[in-house]
């Protein structure tokens, strides 16, 4: 069997932090995981349709944040908006608004904590209406009024010190109990393989995936003969594996599948 050449790239390096190394991934930089200490008010007590979402990472293109959040909240109930902006006052964070306010407090309850990009997910009600209600039953002008008034009262209040942000407990959950989706998972050193053909072998899917620094092993099951395991020394050089051969194609008309394993 002969396997269509790939495309080399060399893998991502390590950094190190006082003790502990970064991951530093091909489009993402350094992923970060220490809790971070931001001002703000007591959250707000009272339901509404839209979520204050906290802790996002920042390294994270934007698309791929929202596309990753629409994921996550759209098993919850229709989704209105999603806002999420990179400048430096506001990223980090995001707004998502529900149709009804009852799927808004089921995401709240079940998502709260999520581990989301190596980063867990913090989540509170807004604050504010969406406009885009008050634009639907005519009291825009009042909205806006009150959402003026509301600042300034703010402004007025001593700031509290949010600490208590958890770090990550990176494990294969998922709101409501079921497995996290692949595309979710957190970094592995021991990578899933999957749509092999059938003529795939050890020793062909070694020639493939040693190009990447690292490379330790593969692993087909016994009994499933479209899948494998692939296991690297670090989760940086698997990811760089993960980030070159996923989709990659090892017949004319055959991608293979490639995710972290499950811890």
């Amino acid at each position: 069997m002969q396997f269509a050449p790939s495309t080399f790239v060399p893998p991502p390096s390590t950094q190190a932090s006082g003790s502990q190394a970064q991951i530093v991934v091909p489009g993402l930089g350094a992923v970060q995981s220490a809790p971070r200490r931001r001002p703000m008010a007591a959250a707000p007590t009272d339901p509404n349709h839209t979520l204050y979402v906290r802790n996002l990472n920042e390294k994270v293109a934007m698309k791929t944040l929202t596309t990753a959040l629409e994921a996550i909240f759209s098993g919850f109930g229709e989704i209105i908006q999603i806002r999420a902006k990179s400048n430096i006052k506001l990223r980090g964070q995001a707004f998502v608004t529900f149709k009804n306010i009852d799927s808004a407090t089921k995401a709240l309850n079940e998502v709260q904590g999520f581990p989301l990009f190596s980063l867990p997910l913090d989540i509170q009600y807004a604050r504010d209406r969406n406009y885009i209600f008050s634009v639907a039953d005519g009291t825009l002008e009042e909205h806006k009024k009150r959402r003026a008034e509301e600042q300034i009262q703010r402004a007025k209040e001593p700031k509290k010190t949010r600490s208590d942000v958890p770090t990550l407990g990176a494990t294969g959950w998922f709101p409501g109990g079921a497995p996290m989706p692949a595309e979710f998972l957190p970094p592995n050193s021991i990578l899933f393989i999957e749509n092999l053909p059938t003529e795939a072998t050890d020793d062909k899917l070694a020639e493939l995936f040693q190009q990447i620094p690292g490379f330790k092993e593969v692993r087909l099951v016994p009994g499933k003969s479209d899948i494998a395991f692939v296991e690297y020394e670090t989760e940086a050089q698997a990811t760089m594996a993960k980030q070159q051969l996923h989709q990659f194609q090892i017949l004319p008309e055959r991608e293979i599948r490639v995710t972290y394993a499950r811890k």
